[in-house]
């Protein structure tokens, strides 16, 4: 491949890049210190000086970074102090999101230290102000990391002869490979190559995202030469040769090209849960002294990291053929999300002896050939306090643990996860002084669903305790079922419950019938249109269920209202399949019918809400497994608040003497009570504008309420029996006081 040119630096980052190099300089080469350059603090012996204080002297206490620091340089010469101070420096000043002020303070407090303290140059202290990337949780959270493998790097370079060191300073692609000679931290190599040769390395830290643009941007004619850093200079120059222009791959135009190929969305963060299948306790050991992760590997090809699912399929079927179907797609699952899906600031953690171990993940996917048994790995840096309990986690968390799996997706516990290592789930860090006494994460609350007011009892003509009483048994449920006969309000309620306890736009309506079915509810495949004219495909949809718990999961603080109307119409087992399980037990989780790979639960913020007519299908026919899952609330004509209802309607409206309540009463009165108990009539039927005419309501008893009661009644009574038991003028006979009788007539 050509030289031609040299990258010219897109980030405006030139005192970083400029005190980055004159520290590492002075220090590789002639051992001086960036701060004092008239002292010698980079040397074999300071170097090891400072490696039997820190990288020999773990603290593994809860406190912050640098109070353990304190405690670990105690009685260090001063040399070894500023060199402490010195590499700390050289770790902050590519941070953007490491204000000055506090990589300042926290090099002026190490730098305290010493018996005889020195200062930060002034040209030091303006290069802190601009900084070249974001560094990542694992750039503040694993900073005790980051300095271990620095010191580690110096002890190694000692030991490299000078004439050797001087060539690598000369070329960029000797000092890479120095920098790459041993197993480090990802950033601080990364981190190494660019500060040295900012005219060859990009200011990239993932290698995962090196790759996609390497790929998306290899030119036409141009073939790999099997080093990804040298490709991306030969792509970058002959980019820059071709606009003009300085390139900056996370910037428009370039950003949207290359991060088509990534596996997710960039800046989204997981967390994972990996099992030490082969080796338990002293893999575990292994991966937490040596700061790494991974898998077996055994019979799987040395597949790149970023592959795509088909093509880690493919190694899989190849390397293992004696497994049988259901285990190589076990495999090719667990081998894709561990090649392709984690990123570098993922959370990690593992699972030995019912405790937890919390690490994150720095770096993308590497073989170690020799390594027969974690062959596949990931560097990760591990909490250096205590594991936690599992019974001391907070839901969902335990119930998340509980999925199978070699690896584990845990991004639903994300949040929980992220408290426990002390690291947000945007991958800020949180403050020094807070993780040091940070306690236990709290569970996941269930929003407080708001209380019955005047407002809403008016509007429903309802009482207001009663409306309160309903509200709290949906709060402590979850899930409840409003049913009754036709006419006594039911979805006209559920709605006006959703518009009061939720925003509009988290509220959802959908109406079964005998045709639904899971893949309408929750998901299922469903044809769409093909790429060719005229074909069509099968894609996966979500349903409203799943929708909607997505966006519930997403704002966990806001209550989600699923408004299931004529629900018992439906095959209630074949609508809910698996989901049945979660309606009891929100906080576990079920391996769905469509995503096996997928762990699901139902998030504690979803309320669902269903109506029932028991004209249509007896209560009596719904299953033990609804029954129990869902509270289950009577709205009867006969009894309150439905009784009452039509009457406190009609004084609202101010229609006093209206007979419309009376007429009501006794048309259910003539219905018996026993045999006949879920068809008695509801006042929707006689809320309506405009019936305040004897042919008005004519009209609703002939085509509303007539038709419903010969269908009842059909083979009991014939027509003309209904119409004088039931007629409207028979029903008003009932309620008209008879004539008084006349007077005798006197005696004669």
């Amino acid at each position: 491949m050509s030289e031609a040119g040299l990258i010219t630096p897109a980030r405006p980052d030139d005192l970083v890049r400029k005190v980055g190099r004159e520290l590492l300089e002075l220090g590789l080469l002639q051992g001086r210190s960036l701060f004092t350059p008239h002292r010698r603090v980079w040397t074999a012996e300071t170097t090891a000086e400072l490696h039997s204080h820190y990288n020999e002297r773990p603290d593994a206490s809860k406190d912050h970074f640098l109070a353990k620091l304190r405690r670990q340089l105690d009685g260090a010469p001063d040399d070894a102090i500023q060199l402490a101070a010195e590499l700390l420096t050289l770790q902050g000043l590519p941070l953007l999101n490491l204000t000055a002020a506090t990589l300042h303070g926290r090099i002026v407090e190490v730098l305290s230290w010493m018996r005889e303290p020195v200062s930060i140059p002034e040209h030091v202290q303006a290069a802190f102000a601009q900084g070249t990337w974001n560094g990542g949780t694992g750039a503040h959270t694993m900073l005790w990391k980051w300095l271990v493998d620095a010191v580690n790097f110096l002890g190694n370079w000692w030991q490299v002869p000078q004439q050797q060191q001087a060539s690598a300073f000369a070329d960029p692609w000797a000092w890479q490979d120095a920098v790459y000679q041993r197993r480090f931290m990802p950033s601080l190599r990364e981190e190494l190559l660019y500060l040295a040769f900012p005219t060859h390395f990009l200011p990239i830290l993932s290698i995962t995202d090196k790759k996609a643009i390497r790929d998306t941007f290899l030119g036409q004619g141009e073939r790999s030469s099997g080093d990804l850093n040298r490709d991306l200079f030969t792509i970058t120059t002959r980019i820059e040769q071709e606009t003009g222009q300085p390139v900056d791959y996370y910037r428009p135009p370039f950003a949207a090209q290359w991060r088509k190929q990534a596996e997710r969305p960039p800046g989204e963060r997981r967390a994972w849960l990996v099992r030490p299948r082969q080796g338990g306790s002293d893999l575990v050991g292994r991966w937490r002294a040596e700061s790494f992760v991974s898998l077996a590997a055994t019979h799987l090809g040395e597949t790149s990291p970023g592959a795509s699912r088909a093509a880690v399929r493919a190694a899989v079927e190849a390397g293992y053929q004696h497994l049988d179907y259901a285990q190589r797609m076990s495999l090719a699952t667990e081998y894709h999300a561990f090649l392709s899906q984690m990123a570098a600031d993922d959370i990690v953690v593992t699972l030995l002896d019912d405790h937890l171990y919390g690490a994150i993940l720095d770096g993308d996917a590497e073989y170690s050939p020799d390594d027969s048994g974690a062959r596949l790995r990931r560097s990760a840096a591990w909490l250096t306090h205590d594991a936690v309990g599992v019974a001391m986690l907070p839901a969902p968390l335990p119930a998340e643990l509980d999925q199978q799996g070699t690896v584990v997706d845990l991004t639903g516990a994300l949040d929980i996860l992220a408290s426990l290592i002390g690291a947000d789930a945007d991958g800020e860090t949180l403050p020094e002084s807070d993780t040091a006494e940070r306690s236990q994460p709290a569970p996941l609350a269930v929003p407080k669903l708001t209380a019955a007011t005047d407002t809403l009892a008016a509007q429903l003509h309802i009482e207001r305790p009663w409306l309160q009483d309903l509200i709290e048994v949906w709060q402590d449920r979850s899930q409840i079922i409003l049913y009754g006969p036709p006419g006594t309000g039911k979805t006209y309620l559920a709605r006006a419950l959703a518009a009061h306890v939720a925003d509009r736009d988290a509220v959802r309506l959908v109406q079964f019938h005998p045709s639904y079915a899971y893949e309408d509810f929750f998901e299922g495949f469903r044809p769409v249109e093909g790429a060719a004219p005229g074909t069509v495909s099968f894609a996966k949809a979500p349903g409203p269920l799943r929708e909607i718990a997505a966006e519930a999961r997403n704002n966990p603080e806001r209550p989600y209202v699923l408004i299931v109307d004529e629900i018992n119409r439906a095959n209630l087992a074949k609508v809910f399949g698996e989901l049945y399980f979660l309606l009891e037990y929100r906080h576990a989780t079920v391996r769905l019918q469509y995503s096996p790979s997928e762990a699901f639960n139902l998030p504690p913020n979803v309320f669902i809400l269903g109506t029932m007519n028991t004209a249509d299908r007896s209560i009596s026919l719904v299953d033990a497994a609804i029954r129990r899952r869902f509270a289950f609330i009577e709205l009867h004509p006969d009894e309150p608040p439905v009784r009452d209802v039509l009457g406190n309607w009609l004084a609202a409206n101010d229609h006093h003497d209206d007979e419309r309540a009376a007429l009501l009463a006794a048309l259910n009165d003539s219905i018996d009570d026993e045999q006949d108990h879920d068809f008695k009539i509801g006042p929707s039927y006689l809320m309506r504008p405009g019936l305040g005419t004897d042919a008005a309501l004519e009209r609703v008893w002939r085509y509303d309420l007539m038709p419903l009661l010969e269908e009842h009644y059909y083979g009991r009574l014939n027509r003309a029996q209904i119409r004088n038991r039931f007629g409207l003028a028979a029903i008003r006979d009932r309620i008209t006081p008879p004539p008084p009788a006349d007077p005798p007539e006197p005696a004669r």
